[in-house]
Parts: structure tokens; C-alpha cells; sequence
């Protein structure tokens, strides 16, 4: 099948000649007996399952013709009547065990369950058989166009989708591999101290984050509640999104009347650890983001979607505001050192 064939033939079905009706109508008549033998296995299953013996005996010698004269139709052969002797039956060269039970079949003697167990073990050999030889027989001597166009119409439906497949598969993985950075939200919690970590969204506040703000420092002030006033410990999450590479500059804590309670910068220290690194209780889904010089502010990049840091401090009281400064980068902009 070429290329021109697969993209630039009819995508509509083909008109059929009249010798090519007939055929797809006796391929039609065949495979619907194909389903009636299979039906027929199907309650022969259930008789023996349910020691119904005798009644599956008398259901084979119906199989058993079915089979043999459905062989026959394929070869051009006349059709065997029913009670009458097989020994006629030519049985196929084929390395299949295909109508080999016919060799000990006997309609006239009642048999065993055992031996209707191995009767009906060869028939469903010969079924599958059966199968076989009919798609190699519609293949070779009742192909029509419209074989053909289901060939193709099959071809194209599986090229079409994996084309599209392969393309969401790389639009997600370029997602996941080059982030870009979204509208979201930086949060701070507070919590009492560092025996009590336990954070709540009653004592939370938020400002959000957008796309005009990348590559450029951000003040974010956060004005606090009266129920936030009085704590010893913070939980910052600075975005809600992996692949964001971040610089937190300066954190303040100020009273009512301006005044400065904690101050931080998160910087690298001698040990190329965050400066002060016993004052950081936890830091999750988040990492130093390549090689850093002591002194240097920490550029950090969030490894997961629920990226916070929580830092702990001597107990602050009448704090009324919290200001953060911030860069947001898209990680894979960022040039190598």
C-alpha cells in the first residue's frame, strides 16, 4: 500500500460491482454462521458446567455437522446431511489438532463427561481453526474493494491517532519540561512556634502572583488580622506551581506603628547551606536552584506543586504587616553561570 493510496484515495465507501455485492453478501452469510457456532459452543459450555449430559450429547451432533460443513462450504465441497456417516469428511493437513476429535466421535454412543470434556476441548479447537481459514479465505478469493477500503479506512484511523496522541504527548511534556509561569497566589500562614507548627486557613493571608510580574522584583505587602498578631513561626508558600525558579530578597515583619520585628535574607552562607539554616523548621518541594557563592541571595526553584518554607523566630506580638520582596523566573530561561 503506498502513501498516495493511504492519503489521496476515496475517504467515502466504494460503489460495488454486482459480482462484488454477492461476494460481500456470502462473506456476510458465512460469519454469521461463524456466530451461530459459537452461540451453540457457548450453551454447550453450560450444559456440561451443569451436568446436563445428555442434552449437551444431542447439542454436539449439531456442532459437530456445523463445523464440518461450514470446512466443506470454504473447500467447494457438498454439504454432509446430518446423522449421516463422516467418513467421508476429509479431515485438513493442517499442524492444528483441528477435527481430530472426529477420529473417537461416535453419535450414536452415549458418552462420559469426561469424554464430552474432550469433545468439546477439540471443537473449540476446530472453531478457532475455523477462523483462521475463513479470514485467509476472504482475503485470497472474496476480497473486494471494499476490503480495501476498510484496510485503509483502519490504517488512516490508527496513523490519525497516534499523530494526534504523539502531539498532545509533546505538548505535555514541553509543559512539563519549559513551565510558564501562571496566575496564582503567594500565601502566608502563621503558626504559634516551633513545638507547634500546625498551620489553618483562618490564619492565612494572600496576594496573587501574575505573568507581568516575571523577571522583575515584587513587593508584596500582606496586611495582617488581628487573630495573626501574635505567633512564632511563619509558613511561606511562594507559588503554587513546579518549574518556577524564585528569589526571596528581604522578609519583614512590622508592628502597628512600622516598626521592624524580624527581618530576614534567605542567603548562602560559608557552607553554601541558607544562612542560618537552624532558623528553617521545614522546607518542601523546593531546591537550590544550581551552584551558588556564599553571600548570594538563594535562587530557589519549586520541585512539586505545594512548595513552602517554614521559618521559626523568638515570639513576635502586635504584628500587623508582612513585607516580602520577590523575582519569579521561568526556570528554563534562566542562562547557565
Amino acid at each position: 500500500m503506498s502513501v498516495k493510496e493511504l492519503f489521496l484515495s476515496y475517504w467515502r465507501s466504494p460503489v460495488l460491482s454486482p459480482e462484488e455485492v454477492k461476494i460481500e453478501v456470502l462473506k456476510k452469510e458465512k460469519k454469521q454462521k461463524l456466530v451461530e457456532i459459537e452461540s451453540r459452543l457457548e450453551s454447550l459450555e453450560i450444559l456440561i458446567s451443569n451436568d446436563k449430559l445428555a442434552d449437551a450429547n444431542i447439542l454436539f451432533n449439531y456442532v459437530v455437522y456445523d463445523l464440518v460443513n461450514y470446512y466443506q462450504s470454504l473447500n467447494g465441497k457438498k454439504e454432509i446431511p446430518k446423522d449421516s456417516d463422516l467418513s467421508s469428511f476429509q479431515l485438513p493437513e493442517t499442524k492444528s489438532k483441528a477435527f481430530q476429535f472426529l477420529k473417537n466421535f461416535n453419535q450414536h454412543v452415549e458418552v462420559t463427561e469426561t469424554k464430552l470434556n474432550e469433545i468439546f476441548e477439540g471443537c473449540l479447537i476446530t472453531y478457532n481453526f475455523l477462523i483462521d481459514e475463513s479470514k485467509s479465505f476472504f482475503r485470497s478469493k472474496m476480497e473486494t474493494k471494499l476490503d480495501r477500503f476498510k484496510q485503509i479506512r483502519k490504517i488512516r484511523i490508527i496513523s490519525i491517532t497516534s499523530i494526534l496522541l504523539l502531539s498532545l504527548i509533546s505538548v505535555l511534556y514541553y509543559q512539563y519540561k519549559f513551565p510558564v509561569l501562571k496566575d496564582q497566589s503567594i500565601k502566608m500562614y502563621t503558626f504559634v512556634d516551633k513545638e507547634h507548627p500546625q498551620t489553618s486557613e483562618s490564619l492565612m493571608v494572600s496576594l496573587p502572583v501574575t505573568k507581568s510580574g516575571v523577571g522583575v522584583w515584587n513587593e508584596y505587602v500582606f496586611t495582617l488580622p488581628e487573630p495573626m498578631s501574635k505567633f512564632g513561626g511563619l509558613r511561606i508558600d511562594p507559588l503554587e506551581q513546579r518549574g518556577i525558579r524564585f528569589v526571596l530578597d528581604d522578609l519583614q515583619i512590622l508592628d502597628t506603628n512600622g516598626k521592624v520585628l524580624y527581618s530576614k535574607k534567605i542567603t548562602v552562607s560559608q557552607s553554601l547551606l541558607p544562612e542560618d539554616y537552624q532558623d528553617f523548621l521545614e522546607i518542601s518541594d523546593i531546591k537550590t536552584a544550581g551552584r551558588q557563592l556564599p553571600g548570594e541571595l538563594v535562587e530557589m526553584i519549586s520541585t512539586g506543586r505545594d512548595p513552602k518554607i517554614l521559618l521559626v523566630f523568638p515570639t513576635l506580638e502586635n504584628a500587623k504587616t508582612i513585607k516580602v520582596k520577590m523575582k519569579y523566573i521561568e526556570a528554563h530561561k534562566v542562562k547557565k553561570k
